[in-house]
């Protein structure tokens, strides 16, 4: 068996499995330290295996992509039997260089992740517009100059190693005979078996829906041990992927400072804030005392106002939220963040707005934010986030990790056979399997912020047909908004059996909208237009009423925080709107900037035009009212551009 294994593919394991190793020895270094990271740690030990088990992974991806092209060179040339020693030689120095670089940037990563706690990204480029000031900060500190001679040290082996493997495999290479049709096709179907599992050690996840990503090390609650698991070759190589992607080219807008500014006055936040590196923090008073409700949010996947009958939707799509709306406070002029499912979750809970096409919860970076999900849990409750499908898609897993969350159901968790799609399972089987889990948190007196995202009102289409319902519309589309609607329905009469509904407070709103309707111009509305309804417990008196004031998906965390009651800190930009009034609110389509009021909508688009719509009929007032524009645009345009001041310069956590 082991002479038909070609000898390529032997050299090459054996080259995977040495670069491993080293690939090991930074890893363990990383831990020796940061020993005191890992001393406040409860049982560390199990935590560091899981963390090297990731490490693991995260080499392979490096491995793979450093041996990708040398395997299929060298497989091919002997399966044609034109594999020689000077082949091998020329593969064998071209992966030592690889490697080389490799634990060049391993090596430099230890140094940076002690200083900036942070694993070594494309921010370690700016030292070198100052080339000699660097060498010789690396020359003067014995710290570095140690790292670098561990470096030339540790590679220098390697080589050692690696030309001692390079000379095993050109030795086998000289009894390399011809072999008959048998023996080519017994190589051939080994060669085919190793590139599917080359393959997926590159691609790091067998799951469909996303490779492996940053968050994918994010496995508890402890930052260390998450980040440890990466390899700082990925993050470096991803965070400059990221860096050349047109939507996270940083936004120029306008000054900085004078955006700041703006955002404050707009949210009432003094400009003599104690915190100077903090611009938007500010303390809150409470307006009653302090409560203990749960939280749970209902985040639908493309539930637009639109479909609504409180919208003057007559098709009766959504009798269940119509129910819930008049029974709450419901929001009739709501924005969603942006037009993605990350901008819906990032801003719904973190109260930040959209930064345009960027995309907020990716990056070899995972920034701090305080919001609902730290704003809770200081509180002393249980953080927990439901999805029907892979945690991994759009980084969701590791950056609720990284903020606050710290339990989350996915795909993983439920059974195969009910996984009905890319999408995973149907709304109404989260739900059902929610319920339990709530309940456990009610039976341990652990009071709860539950997320749940939804997603069956988004292709691929699918509507399951073991349950009482069935679609009134014939159209899949329909259909699939009758059925998300349904399973809310289904939900909210399983909650009401449960003890913990009478001392929970509910919020029901899309993450962002849908393409249906009539557009403002070539502004699909109705992506951005989406519904919002608070429900608080049945034993509090709450008349139902409906807010008119423009409000989005980033006031969520300040106005459940205003119903909670008692004092609290608001590092975000977002307001309660329940009881305070915001002059506008603005919100993003990627390409397009708006800014809406009581009464109109300002359109900004990359291209430089711009126009202003009446809300109430979609018509475009012309000519063009310059004073309310540029007063509409200066609100938008403040607002990521702070936005933007705060996530680039750390100032979106809590103050220290």
């Amino acid at each position: 068996m082991k002479q038909r294994i070609p000898t390529a593919i032997k050299y090459l394991l054996h080259v995977f499995v040495t670069g491993i190793l080293f690939f090991t020895i930074f890893r363990i270094v990383l831990n020796l330290t940061n020993l005191k990271s890992l001393e406040a740690i409860p049982h560390a030990g199990k935590f560091i295996v899981q963390s090297m088990w990731m490490g693991f992974r995260f080499d392979t991806v490096i491995s793979g992509y450093i041996l990708a092209l040398p395997a299929v060179v060298l497989v091919f040339a002997e399966l044609f039997k034109v594999l020689g020693r000077r082949l091998l030689l020329f593969f064998h120095w071209f992966v030592a260089i690889l490697y080389s670089l490799s634990f060049f940037i391993c090596t430099a990563d230890i140094p940076f992740f002690n200083n900036y706690n942070n694993r070594l990204n494309i921010t370690i480029l700016n030292w070198t517009s100052s080339p000699g000031f660097m060498i010789k900060m690396i020359v003067q500190d014995k710290v570095l100059l140690g790292y670098f001679f561990f470096y030339v040290v540790l590679t220098v082996s390697f080589i050692v190693v690696l030309t001692r493997v390079y000379k095993k495999y050109a030795d086998l290479l000289k009894d390399v005979k011809v072999n008959p049709i048998p023996g080519f096709v017994w190589k051939y179907s080994i060669s085919l078996v190793f590139f599917s599992l080359m393959f997926l050690g590159i691609r790091g996840r067998t799951d469909e829906k996303s490779p492996i990503v940053v968050g994918t090390a994010y496995f508890c609650s402890y930052d260390f041990l998450n980040q440890a698991g990466l390899n700082p070759v990925y993050t470096f190589m991803q965070s400059w992927l990221d860096g050349m992607k047109d939507g996270n080219k940083k936004l120029e807008f306008m000054n900085d400072q004078e955006a700041i500014g703006n955002v404050q006055d707009y949210l009432g936040v003094s400009h003599s804030s104690q915190f100077a590196s903090y611009p938007l923090f500010r303390n809150i008073s409470g307006r009653t005392p302090a409560q203990r409700y749960n939280v749970v949010v209902v985040l639908m996947e493309s539930m637009s106002a639109f479909y609504l009958a409180h919208f003057g939707n007559s098709s009766n799509l959504t009798p269940n939220l119509d129910s819930l709306a008049d029974r709450g406070y419901f929001f009739s002029n709501f924005y969603s963040a942006g037009i993605h499912t990350f901008n819906g979750i990032f801003s719904s809970l973190y109260s930040y707005p959209a930064l345009m096409a960027r995309h907020t919860m990716e990056g070899t970076v995972i920034p701090a934010y305080t919001g609902l999900p730290f704003f809770l849990k200081q509180r002393g409750y249980e953080t927990i986030f439901f999805m029907t499908h892979d945690d991994q898609f759009d980084n969701i897993g590791g950056f609720l990790t990284a903020n606050h969350v710290q339990t989350i159901i996915s795909k993983k968790d439920y059974p195969s056979e009910q996984v009905m799609s890319t999408l995973g399972v149907p709304d109404h089987y989260m739900f059902n399997y929610a319920i339990p889990k709530l309940n456990d948190y009610y039976n341990q007196h652990k009071p709860f912020l539950a997320i749940l995202m939804t997603t069956s009102n988004h292709n691929p289409y699918v509507i399951p047909t073991d349950i009482p319902f069935k679609p009134a519309h014939t159209d899949v589309r329909g259909g699939c908004v009758e059925y998300a609607d349904w399973a809310i329905g289904y939900f909210m009469q399983q909650a009401r059996q449960q003890p913990w509904f009478s001392n929970t407070i509910f919020v029901f709103t899309g993450d962002h909208g849908a393409y249906e309707g009539s557009n403002f111009g070539d502004l699909p509305i109705n992506y951005s237009h989406v519904p919002c309804i608070i429900l608080m417990p049945p034993d509090v008196t709450a008349e139902p009423r409906k807010i008119t004031s423009p409000a989005g998906q980033v006031d969520i965390f300040p106005t459940i925080a205003g119903l909670l009651g008692g004092d609290y800190t608001n590092n975000t930009m977002g307001m309660d709107v329940l009881n305070e009034r915001r002059s506008m609110i603005s919100f993003s389509q990627d390409d397009k900037l708006c800014a809406a009021d009581s009464n109109q909508l300002y359109v900004w688009h990359t291209r430089g035009n711009e126009s202003i719509f009446n809300l109430q009929d979609g018509k475009e007032q012309l000519p063009l009212n310059r004073a309310k524009a540029d007063s509409m645009k200066k609100y938008a345009f403040s607002t990521v551009q702070a936005a933007q001041w705060m996530l680039y310069n750390k100032a979106t956590g809590q103050p220290k």
